[in-house]
């Protein structure tokens, strides 16, 4: 994955500005900032959602985003009916569907309510369910944003778990943004630190960078 120079007009004179990143196969990213930074935008921007005013943002393979609460849910069809739906626009085959299906529903501890329109789910199950399809069919490119949050203690553990799962036994790059310091250094590997639409720091020093920005932004480089 490959982000060339450019920015994005915000209006009202703002722009997000985001420099030259190369990002490998197996990288974990952990995206922090303060809230109106740009994290989640430049989500919305790798994950194709928006695109730059200048720059170019290149990603080979699938592509798959957790970044709102039952984004990509169609609240009519059930959770069964869902996972197909999400399968199909990764462009998976019914069977790679199929072969996964019972992973993603014990994964999501929904097995009592897979056949139940999704419109009648808790919070917590959309959340459960939502992770467990992007992080179980197979995405070459996970994205996920502050979403997590809204999930119990052990089911982030358990979601962090699945990430640094299939980023070092399948090869895939995960980016993730959190106001989580605990979990960024839990699952990531390098960090970017955005400020003000910029992006002030790209490091591989995950704990040093994750405590001086809970300091007060005090790293350097």
């Amino acid at each position: 994955m490959r982000i060339e120079p450019g920015f994005l007009n915000l209006g009202h004179k703002r722009k997000l500005h985001f420099p030259e990143l190369m990002i490998a196969p197996t990288d974990r990213i952990g995206i922090i900032g303060q809230n109106g930074a740009g994290k989640s935008t430049i989500m919305k921007l790798v994950s194709r959602i928006i695109e730059p005013t200048s720059g170019q943002i290149e990603i080979a393979g699938r592509v798959r985003a957790l970044l709102e609460l039952g984004a990509g849910f169609h609240l009519e069809l059930t959770g069964r009916e869902n996972i197909f739906l999400n399968g199909s626009i990764l462009r998976m085959r019914r069977r790679e569907i199929i072969a996964k299906m019972d992973e993603i529903i014990a994964f999501a501890g929904v097995e009592k309510f897979v056949d139940t329109p999704i419109k009648r789910y808790s919070t917590g199950m959309k959340l459960r369910l939502g992770f467990g399809v992007a992080a179980h069919l197979d995405p070459d490119v996970l994205f996920v944003d502050e979403v997590l949050a809204v999930g119990d203690a052990d089911f982030q553990k358990k979601a962090i778990g699945k990430m640094k799962d299939v980023s070092e036994s399948q090869g895939r790059t995960i980016l993730f943004v959190s106001h989580n310091m605990n979990a960024i250094q839990k699952l990531c590997d390098r960090v970017v630190h955005i400020d003000q639409g910029y992006i002030k720091i790209d490091s591989n020093d995950v704990r040093k960078t994750s405590l001086d920005y809970l300091k007060g932004g005090k790293s350097s480089s």
